[in-house]
């Protein structure tokens, strides 16, 4: 658009001054004004956007000419500058008060007047392109509406197929006469789509395979077909091809400018379907790598049987496809068989990572003449050794089952074992015997010993059973909860057991997604 010059009005009574200024402010419309009476009669005509005005008047101060000036509304938008040959703090902090801008010390410097006054003509300018924009958009309104009608059916777009069929949605914000897409094929040749087709189309796609043979089309074109005498748009596809509008008449400028936003939004929503694909790829490979250390990790899982006079069985929940939580079994010596739970903080990726180094740390440090307590303190101290800096810890309870039923255990900051007693028909709680591992260097862990009977069980599990949450409730599962589904179904052989609990507690949490992993283990004396 035509943008009008800046509107100066100066009020001095030094003709010469008036004349400098508007030398110096050669390229703005400028007007000298010598009395206040002068001025009045010119403002309302003149209507400017800044005024200059002199600190010291013949027939007026010129801190009162402001205060004038701001006392009518229609001049509540001028911009007040004051002339003076002084920068007195109490006649500054005046005229700030009564709204003037900013003050220019006489005898002018050009570059800082010019500063000065560029600083407020750039803010006018852009008032006047917005005032323009809001003419512009009632102008065009029912074509914006069409275009956002456009964009929001582009929102959910993520292929290019999509995208190409939602272009016959352009001829509602721009009149169209013919609109053909050229698909760009893996060979490199083009096929035609007309979405409009044109009187002139045969002899007209021709001359378009033409232009693309060129490569003279920029992302947005505009251009005059001399042959069928039809002016064409064009919008570049990116590697998908191009899209061509065309008119019998020429493009107006608001026309042109609905075609370079779609221009705009195509380039966005092509970005994105990219981006959108790319992310799909990659994601696959992620979800394949990560499917197979989900099969890794299962693999490492044993899979218990009767062992040395005991039925053993194992649930394992991760929160998300890979887990912090792990289990594992082995002989520590002939007769002697060893349980381990270990749960890692978090879980994901890291704590899996976590929780198979703790697995070769226990195998390692594992055999017949050393205590599990002395296994733990020794897996602690490298845990800390190792993970300087990451602050990851663990729980751990390790069982060792001897034939005669005796269990010899040790537990590091992990949730109680329960222990039922067939005989008795009562449930015992075995506190852990050792802090968290991977927090203090000289943690010290104590053995402790269990004899299993005929019948009796020994459950051990990953806290995130009991923390497991109703949603609805906001209360976790609980201690007493899993104690009480114990007791009620401890007639059950282990697996029976196990199934138990874990329907108990998919029905508390109304089979709400995992918010942490979930491994459960049980240990029955036959």
């Amino acid at each position: 658009m035509d943008v009008e010059p800046i509107r100066i009005l100066v009020l001095d009574d030094d003709p010469f001054i008036g004349k400098m200024l508007a030398t110096m402010l050669a390229g703005y419309n400028v007007k000298n004004t010598t009395s206040f009476g002068q001025f009045q009669q010119v403002i309302e005509e003149f209507n400017p956007d800044i005024a200059i005005i002199d600190l010291h008047l013949p027939d007026a101060h010129g801190l009162d000419v402001c205060k004038w000036i701001r006392s009518q509304n229609q001049y509540e938008d001028v911009i007040l500058y004051i002339l003076t040959a002084t920068n007195d703090e109490q006649t500054l902090i005046r005229a700030y008060s009564i709204g003037v801008m900013d003050y220019i010390i006489k005898p002018f410097n050009k570059f800082i007047l010019f500063s000065k006054l560029r600083r407020c003509a750039l803010m006018i300018e852009i008032k006047r392109k917005l005032e323009h924009s809001l003419e512009y958009q009632k102008d065009i309104k029912k074509r914006l509406l069409q275009l956002n009608d456009f964009i929001k059916k582009c929102i959910k777009i993520d292929d290019i197929d999509t995208l190409v069929a939602l272009f016959l949605h352009i001829k509602y914000i721009i009149p169209l006469d013919g609109l053909f897409i050229f698909n760009k094929l893996t060979t490199g040749k083009y096929t035609v789509l007309k979405l409009i087709s044109h009187e002139s189309w045969q002899s007209l796609i021709p001359k378009l395979h033409k232009v693309i043979g060129q490569n003279t089309i920029e992302p947005v074109s505009f251009f005059f077909e001399s042959t069928t005498k039809v002016n064409i748009a064009s919008i570049s596809l990116q590697r998908y091809g191009y899209v061509f509008f065309v008119s019998n008449l020429p493009y107006t400028p608001d026309e042109r400018n609905l075609i370079g936003l779609l221009a705009e939004i195509i380039r966005v929503i092509i970005s994105r379907t990219e981006i959108y694909e790319y992310v799909q790829k990659q994601n696959k490979i992620y979800r394949d790598e990560i499917s197979k250390v989900r099969q890794i990790q299962v693999a490492q899982l044993p899979k218990f049987r009767n062992i040395n006079g005991y039925e053993i069985a194992s649930t394992f929940l991760p929160a998300e496809d890979i887990s912090g939580d792990f289990f594992d079994g082995f002989y520590v010596d002939k007769d002697v068989f060893q349980i381990v739970l270990c749960d890692v903080s978090g879980h994901g990726i890291a704590s899996s990572y976590i929780g198979n180094a703790m697995r070769t740390l226990i195998r390692t440090f594992s055999f017949n003449e050393q205590s599990p307590a002395k296994v733990l303190y020794k897996v602690n101290r490298q845990m800390i050794a190792d993970g300087k800096g990451l602050y990851y810890f663990g729980t751990a309870v390790i069982c060792r089952l001897y034939p005669d039923g005796t269990i010899l255990y040790t537990s590091a900051g992990h949730p109680p074992l329960y222990y039922y007693n067939y005989n008795a028909h009562k449930i015992e709680e075995l506190p852990n015997t050792g802090g968290l591992l991977g927090v203090f260097e000289d943690m010290a862990y104590q053995d402790a010993t269990i004899m299993l009977q005929s019948g009796d069980m020994l459950f051990l599990y990953t806290d995130g059973l009991t923390e497991s949450m109703n949603p609805a409730l906001k209360t976790l599962y609980g201690d007493q909860r899993l104690k009480d589904t114990i007791f009620i179904n401890a007639h059950e052989n282990p697996v029976e057991l196990l199934h138990s609990i874990c329907g108990s507690m998919y029905e508390f949490t109304e089979y709400a997604p995992l918010e942490d992993d979930v491994t459960l283990i049980c240990i029955k004396k036959i």
